[in-house]
């Protein structure tokens, strides 16, 4: 759909490129060396790293990416949303991914040396 000529005069010169639920879900598996996302129902997408599972659900307007450890004692989950209307960038959603499975490693390696510890 091409934006309004008012709208896109105040734009810079480069134009966002546009996606669909299904290529933009794939662009973040793509940028996170995964294979293309699964299709796991009407308006579902998933993947996983070794560290995290993501699931993609479409809504109104965007989507919603839920990021879950689950190999972690206590099971938590990162939600991140995304609104078509505001061009999201695949590699931002991507960045935000690596940022929170690098955290979850970095929590992993501390608790499993510090059982270590204690019982030398």
């Amino acid at each position: 759909m091409p934006l309004p000529s008012w709208l896109y005069s105040r734009l810079s010169a480069v134009q966002p490129v546009s996606y669909s639920f299904e290529s933009f879900a794939d662009e973040v598996a793509r940028l996170l060396g995964l294979p293309p996302t699964m299709r796991t129902g009407e308006f579902e997408r998933s993947s996983e790293t070794d560290h995290v599972w993501l699931l993609w659900k479409q809504d109104r307007g965007g989507a919603s990416l839920m990021v879950e450890r689950p190999h972690t004692e206590l099971r938590e989950c990162l939600v991140i949303r995304v609104w078509w209307h505001q061009s999201p960038d695949p590699a931002d959603v991507a960045v935000m991914v690596r940022a929170y499975e690098r955290r979850g490693r970095r929590r992993s390696l501390r608790s499993r040396l510090a059982r270590v510890l204690r019982r030398g």
